[in-house]
């Protein structure tokens, strides 16, 4: 049995061979990362037994992912064409009265019976946005969200100032020290 196959599977390796072209895997190689294994249907016409068509017909080959990033930010309603705030920017994101984003860090919550006390500790930390992240953030949140709010016993409260730039006080200086 297996003996009548190695023809027709030398037969169809030469096939495909032909029909692939070198540039195409270079670039495939290049950028591996986003790519997934999907199965393809290939015809193979030089196969003439049925058998053999539906064995080597399931072939896996690489083809490219489409996913792209989205950020569904809604410029003009449709009811009154006011501009909308994006709701995952709400729900990830806490903007402090002075102007920066912040977040708390990503897999914080993950695989937590392996990490040691610092990375755990580390894990439990809310880190800043860089200014190109926070203007970006700044146009996907509406109006609302950029003025100040005064909760009671706000955790963030000691954070919503930042008197230790000049642009940011709002404390005159002491200068008696």
């Amino acid at each position: 049995m297996f003996r009548a196959l190695i023809p027709a599977i030398s037969n169809v390796a030469g096939l495909a061979r032909n029909q692939v072209k070198i540039n195409t895997l270079n670039v495939l190689a290049r950028n591996f990362s986003q790519f997934s294994i999907k199965p393809v249907n290939i015809q193979f016409p030089a196969l003439n037994t049925a058998c053999n068509t539906q064995i080597l017909a399931q072939k896996s080959l690489i083809q490219p992912c489409q996913s792209t990033i989205v950020r569904n930010l809604t410029k003009f309603s449709l009811r009154k064409a006011k501009r909308k705030s994006v709701k995952a920017v709400i729900k990830r994101f806490l903007r402090l009265d002075w102007g920066i984003w912040i977040r708390t860090r990503a897999g914080r919550n993950k695989r937590i019976w392996r990490k040691s006390p610092a990375q755990k500790y580390r894990a439990r930390q809310h880190v800043f946005c860089n200014a190109t992240q926070s203007h970006m953030l700044d146009k996907m949140a509406g109006e609302y969200y950029k003025k100040p709010k005064y909760f009671v016993d706000d955790l963030y409260r000691p954070y919503h100032s930042r008197e230790s730039y000049s642009k940011t006080a709002r404390k005159p200086r002491d200068w008696d020290l």
